[in-house]
């Protein structure tokens, strides 16, 4: 079952689900959404799967699958929830420290450790192998297979910047 977030903001026509082609608010907008949540309004630079670690690059309106060199580059992090085309708009988060967010992790991907890039755009992973360590965010449980996976966002960042 899909997570339901809400804005606590009074700003009218947030949905954090909808990835309209054409922009509802400015690139860039920040909200506070139920459960702790905030969210920034992208344009999506790709398509993007639901769940990915996406970047988003210094003029804060595009966000792409997150890769290893956009966090080496120090862009900032978020997690679509929900799935983007390339060119659509839409909100992902920022962080939630009450595991409602979602984040794709690879195969074997332990819980309450470390979570670092990986060579699949948009997936993070526990291993450290010639990738960038995500300061900031853990998986709340072990995954044997590459899926989806709730985790605990605070704040973050690559350490690298």
């Amino acid at each position: 079952m899909a997570n339901t977030f809400y804005t606590t903001e009074a700003i009218a026509g947030v949905d954090f689900t909808s990835t309209p082609t054409a922009p509802e608010f400015v690139p860039g907008t920040i909200v506070k959404g139920s459960d702790g949540t905030e969210w920034m309004y992208v344009m999506a630079n790709g398509a993007i799967a639901q769940y990915d670690c996406v970047g988003i690059d210094e003029t804060l309106v595009e966000a792409a699958s997150i890769t290893k060199a956009m966090a080496d580059d120090g862009w900032l992090i978020g997690f679509a929830q929900s799935a983007f085309a390339d060119n659509d708009y839409g909100w992902v988060a920022l962080r939630g420290a009450n595991s409602s967010l979602k984040c794709n992790v690879l195969t074997s991907c332990a819980a309450d450790v470390a979570l670092y890039t990986s060579a699949t755009a948009g997936s993070l992973d526990d291993s450290s192998s010639g990738t960038t360590k995500i300061d900031g965010v853990v998986a709340v449980t072990a995954v044997t297979a590459s899926a989806e996976t709730p985790i605990i966002a605070t704040w973050p960042k690559s350490t690298t910047f």
